[in-house]
């Protein structure tokens, strides 16, 4: 069998035409349409990482400026508190001075007038301090009332007689005295100072009659821290016609 160089060499140039057509008509094109999609792939992670990264930006300054206002807020909030208990300080401390320089008023008026007419003089002008002391507590906001008198009674309790303090706490229908009902931050102030004396909740009685002042009540007797006891004792001391009276 003779081997034909001719037909060899005429396969060899189909070939080498059929690789260039393929190349020409078939790889460029797809080789083009890879590097496209390549690039537009790229070019679409490149674009999610931007807005990735613009997102945690974005997110980082939400909580920046999320703690800027938290912190603002605080601030205000605690200078306003820092004012009202101020303002309520302020005022209170006025009512006080006022209401003294009333009862001081009241009570020289009436020594004037029990030494120029008499008793019976003297008796009215103690009857109308009294009335305008008690007036003036009343028309003063509502916490006025109670603001206070809870450590001033757990300090009257602590200076009594150890025996006359057992005696009143072992008393029956124990219960603590108010001039009106106790709000909830009352109450736990109450509870708060009355707490070392082992009274944790002790049950609480309204008498309006009190004007101000918080009292410990029980079947063995009271333990006195109101207004209303205060001025009961400035009056049985110029009814007397003492010089001193000192309500504390």
């Amino acid at each position: 069998m003779r081997f034909d160089w001719a037909t060899f060499a005429f396969q060899i140039v189909n070939v080498a035409a059929l690789l260039a057509l393929l190349r020409h008509f078939l790889f460029r094109p797809v080789a083009a349409i890879i590097a496209e999609r390549q690039a537009r792939s790229d070019a679409l992670i490149a674009e999610a990482e931007a807005a990735r990264a613009a997102a945690a930006q974005a997110a980082e300054a939400a909580r920046a400026e999320a703690a800027a206002v938290a912190a603002q807020r605080r601030e205000l909030l605690e200078k306003a508190q820092a004012e009202a208990a101020a303002q309520r300080a302020g005022a209170l401390a006025a009512a006080r001075r006022e209401a003294e320089a009333l009862l001081a008023e009241a009570r020289e008026a009436s020594e004037t007038l029990r030494r120029d007419a008499g008793a019976e003089a003297m008796a009215r002008a103690r009857d109308l301090g009294l009335a305008i002391a008690a007036r003036l507590m009343r028309s003063l906001p509502e916490d006025r009332a109670v603001a206070g008198y809870a450590a001033r009674l757990a300090g009257a309790l602590d200076a009594m007689a150890p025996e006359a303090r057992a005696a009143l706490l072992a008393g029956g229908a124990l219960r603590l005295v108010a001039p009106r009902p106790l709000s909830e931050a009352e109450r736990a102030e109450a509870r708060a100072a009355l707490a070392p004396f082992g009274l944790d909740d002790p049950a609480v009685e309204t008498d309006p009659a009190l004007i101000a002042g918080l009292e410990l009540r029980s079947d063995n007797g009271a333990l006195r821290n109101a207004l209303r006891h205060d001025l009961d004792r400035i009056a049985q001391t110029l009814a007397a016609g003492g010089d001193d009276a000192d309500p504390s």
